[in-house]
């Protein structure tokens, strides 16, 4: 029948009805809106059939009409089983026990963790934040909300510029700015500004002191690019140089690519293994066995659970264990020497200092042998090129004539 559902929360039974005439009783109930249904004929003067648990009172009336007797065979639906489970009222009650302690330990404080503090300050950060409840084993429904936390520990700690209050599952996450004090920079030595390599200059900033040269000149190594020594001839002031000197370098270098390149590539025969984290620890759950591939990838996934927005501190995850081979690929020349160009202008530029740029690059020669490509560029790059030193006075020497 239809609403077949409806029947096993209100409950029904299945009865067997026997007697001279039991079709009678089934017509008379039909007359009197009893639902009524599965009707099944067993043997001879015998059927069974499914009632609704309410009307079993009006049943009794009508089999002593229709000359049957009745009696129940089996009991369905979710009084019988509500009935069934109070039975074991132990187990409910373990279950419902359980439930309320995982909900309690998934609402408690596990973990406190600051960042961005000093050792000093974060101390002071805990004791404070535990004074407002904030620590472990604390019932986290019982505490203030992160952003009233966030206001309190801002005003109460005098270090911090800012903090940061995030509750992340059952971890309360504290980040602190920490108010920075200006120091006072000592005054530096008077100096000169030279040049550490032969270049041609491309850029000039001075901050403090004379410039000497020009953008498009050459220097030379340990020519001074800006004087510490400022003023009128005579009545120079010695300070120390402040600025940087961009200058053009070229550099030659030599880079050799194989025109075949070894690549791994999966095979689609693949292993999994399922487990359990809990903190740092990794329950295994099924797949103990690692397969015998020669060479493999992996891949991992964790997922994590949540209760009422709480997240547990048990998470589930597998690895994949991917079968893998090796392949041989060939690249075009050309491709080889864009290749060659990268790799030698990064480690050309591993030569200098961290604002090196490569503003060119010229391919001289490049010549395919034994599967190689070796190629001979010419790389243009634009780097810091001075060095501080300091001003040295030339003496000038009299002679005395007797």
């Amino acid at each position: 029948m239809k609403n077949h559902w409806v029947h096993k929360l209100s409950g029904y039974v299945r009865i067997r009805i026997s007697g001279p005439y039991p079709e009678l009783f089934v017509n008379r109930c039909i007359d009197s809106d009893i639902q009524i249904w599965d009707i099944e004929h067993q043997e001879d003067q015998v059927l069974v059939c499914s009632v609704l648990l309410d009307e079993i009172p009006r049943l009794r009336k009508l089999a002593r009409i229709s000359d049957c007797k009745i009696s129940f065979t089996d009991r369905k639906g979710l009084p019988f089983v509500m009935k069934r489970l109070w039975r074991r009222n132990g187990l409910l009650f373990g279950a419902a026990g359980a439930l309320l302690l995982l909900y309690l330990l998934s609402n408690m404080v596990w973990e406190v963790e600051v960042e961005g503090a000093t050792a000093s300050l974060e101390h002071e950060l805990r004791q404070t934040a535990a004074e407002l409840g904030v620590k472990r084993g604390a019932f986290q429904f019982l505490l203030p909300a992160p952003e009233n936390l966030q206001s309190v520990l801002t005003d109460e700690i005098e270090d911090a510029t800012w903090i940061g209050v995030t509750k992340r599952g059952t971890t309360y996450h504290f980040q602190i700015v920490q108010k920075e004090f200006a120091e006072k920079e000592p005054e530096a030595d008077a100096g000169n500004l030279v040049a550490v390599r032969k270049a041609v200059i491309h850029d000039i900033f001075v901050e403090e002191g004379k410039p000497l040269v020009e953008i498009n000149q050459v220097v030379e190594k340990g020519d001074v690019l800006v004087s510490g020594l400022i003023g009128r001839e005579g009545e120079e002031k010695e300070v120390p140089a402040r600025g940087k000197v961009f200058g053009e370098i070229w550099y030659k270098a030599e880079v050799e690519v194989p025109l075949s390149r070894t690549l791994y590539t999966a095979t689609g025969n693949k292993y999994r293994t399922h487990y359990l984290h809990a903190g740092d620890f990794n329950i295994p759950i099924w797949g103990w066995n690692s397969p015998e591939f020669e060479k493999i990838k992996e891949e991992s996934y964790k997922s994590s659970w949540s209760i009422f927005g709480f997240e547990i501190p048990v998470k589930y995850g597998y690895k994949d264990i991917l079968e893998t081979k090796e392949a041989e690929a060939e690249q075009a020349v050309d491709k080889a020497i864009d290749t060659a160009k990268e790799k030698g202008a990064d480690a050309v530029l591993s030569k200098f200092s961290p604002e090196a740029v490569v503003t060119g690059e010229k391919v001289l020669h490049h010549l395919v042998e034994n599967g190689k490509v070796k190629v001979i560029i010419h790389y243009r790059i634009v780097d810091e090129i001075t060095v501080k030193q300091p001003i040295i006075k030339e003496t000038k020497e009299t002679e005395t004539i007797d």
